[in-house]
């Protein structure tokens, strides 16, 4: 194969690409409404849309394997064989990447062990409210950078970490900080991490899949109609579009989790009232600085396991009527379709849920 015909498959490849990533997101932009919905009702319909949520991406992941297979039969290569080798290469990645995303999440945020009297007592908060959730105490560490926000992540190898940015703890009180940890506890205890990671494993085989398929039409010789360009490019494009719609599916998931880890975080600590507070600061605070925004869009490697994703949402600080704040945003209509591309949900959404969990609390 010459340079050119390289080149030539390449551009053809970024165009396909291109096409089945705009078809899919006309096809979502379309019925964003129908798709987003309402914050969950209640942690029962909750744990009911998590569940559906799982069992459809399984079942979808299986049908499109298996149709796969079928539609490689007369090829070369057989399906099944396709279909095996890129699962394992997409476990491999992700593996290694779970693995070893502790070392260089803690690289990237330059996080360090409590140093002070305060960041040690919240270290002992942090071991508290693990207790109480019933898991490990993680590893509690300061993120030395100045936007505020918060993380959990971890791997077998290195342990779990709660991670609380500088910015974070200069703009919220001690009992919203402690509502945050809270909610990053949430995670650890549900093991998000490793659901998403995971999940991850189902867009990038698919992926996978539909390149190769792409790049054998482009470059191959024909043959009879299952080998031939055409057909392979058909089916490759129609896998690149679907490992798309795969991705939008664990940006759903993901933000149901969200809302997971805020309920634990209320149930937790009895406070969701706190809570509420310190994501209407955050959401205050990055619609107010195109500053901290701008550091967190460029420091955006743990950006799925952030409190808040300042990619879209909404100065914190204690001079402000945070209550009267937290009642008004309640009420604000919130964008379905930027929903549809964040991996967390709108902070209005979060803060209805939370008033749903206090009456669970109350009762």
């Amino acid at each position: 194969m010459g340079i050119l015909d390289f080149m030539f498959a390449y551009w053809w490849i970024l165009i396909v690409e291109s096409l089945a990533l705009a078809a899919v997101v006309a096809l979502l932009a379309l019925n964003a409404d129908r798709i987003v919905g309402d914050a969950p009702r209640s942690l029962a319909s909750l744990r009911a849309s998590m569940g559906l949520t799982l069992l459809f991406m399984v079942s979808a992941y299986i049908f499109v394997m298996l149709l796969v297979i079928y539609l490689l039969g007369g090829f070369g290569v057989a399906g099944s064989t396709v279909v095996l080798w890129a699962t394992i290469l997409s476990f491999i990645l992700i593996l290694f990447q779970w693995l070893l995303s502790p070392l260089m999440i803690n690289i990237a945020y330059r996080t360090r062990p409590p140093s002070t009297p305060y960041e040690e007592q919240l270290a002992r908060e942090a071991e508290r409210l693990a207790r109480a959730s019933g898991i490990k105490p993680p590893k509690f560490v300061i993120a030395d950078v100045d936007f505020p926000n918060a993380f959990a992540y971890g791997s077998p190898l290195m342990g779990n970490y709660v991670a609380v940015t500088r910015g974070l703890l200069r703009m919220l009180s001690r009992d919203e900080v402690v509502a945050v940890i809270g909610h990053e506890v949430g995670h650890l205890k549900h093991r998000d991490v490793a659901w998403i990671l995971a999940l991850s494993i189902i867009p990038l085989a698919v992926y996978f899949i539909g390149r190769a398929l792409i790049w054998t039409g482009l470059l191959g010789d024909g043959g009879d109609r299952r080998g031939s360009p055409v057909y392979l490019v058909a089916i490759g494009a129609a896998l690149v579009a679907a490992s798309f719609l795969f991705r939008f599916l664990i940006a759903h998931f993901n933000r149901l989790r969200e809302y997971y880890a805020d309920a634990h975080s209320a149930l937790v600590t009895g406070r969701p009232r706190d809570l509420q507070r310190a994501l209407a600061r955050l959401h205050l605070a990055y619609s107010s600085n195109e500053r901290l925004v701008a550091e967190a869009q460029s420091n955006s490697i743990a950006s799925m396991l952030f409190i808040v994703t300042p990619l879209i949402e909404v100065n914190g600080g204690f001079f402000y009527d945070i209550d009267s704040y937290v009642d008004r945003l309640k009420g604000v209509r919130t964008s379905a379709l930027e929903e549809l591309f964040a991996t967390h949900p709108p902070i209005p959404k979060r803060l209805r849920f939370l008033d749903r969990v206090a009456m669970r609390i109350e009762l």
